[in-house]
């Protein structure tokens, strides 16, 4: 069996460190989605700069980006367009999808995750600091997002 896949959706180059390593820990290959090529050569540099051997790849397409992942992570989820999800909702049938947001990011979303996502095991995730709360339905879903975390060094809140 072959390494497990991360699509990573708006990333802007602020990729946090302990994450890539976690990855790397936990042997998973990290594939960011993105078409704008400045987002990507920031990318780079910074995981360059980390000098972390994870397995990174790039792509432009959400869809096959989406499809070839074990799981999607929205970094900047008050960024993303209902149309986003609508292209990726048949390949994200059953997958994790992780929305990281900060404190009051999200608070002027328009929609929720799940309802546009009605068949993926969405997991939300609060970071502030060193620190993460964690809400989501799917229970074994929001286990693996918290063992994930805690390996990166990130401390759960109740």
């Amino acid at each position: 069996m072959g390494k497990k896949t991360v699509a990573i959706i708006g990333e802007s180059g602020e990729f946090c460190p302990a994450l890539a390593m976690a990855a790397v820990q936990q042997d998973l290959r990290l594939l960011f989605i993105s078409r704008d090529e400045t987002k990507k050569s920031i990318l780079e540099k910074r995981l360059g700069d980390l000098d972390v051997p994870a397995e990174v790849e790039f792509t432009t397409c959400e869809k096959d980006g989406c499809w070839e992942a074990d799981a999607i992570a929205f970094i900047q989820p008050e960024e993303i367009e209902p149309k986003l999800l609508d292209r990726i909702k048949q390949v994200s049938t059953q997958k994790i999808v992780l929305v990281i947001f900060h404190p009051g990011k999200l608070k002027n979303k328009e929609f929720c995750f799940q309802d546009l996502l009605p068949y993926s095991r969405i997991v939300e995730l609060e970071i502030k600091g060193s620190d993460f709360h964690i809400f989501g339905r799917n229970k074994e879903a929001k286990e693996i997002v918290q063992n994930f975390f805690k390996a990166a060094g990130y401390h759960q809140k109740e």
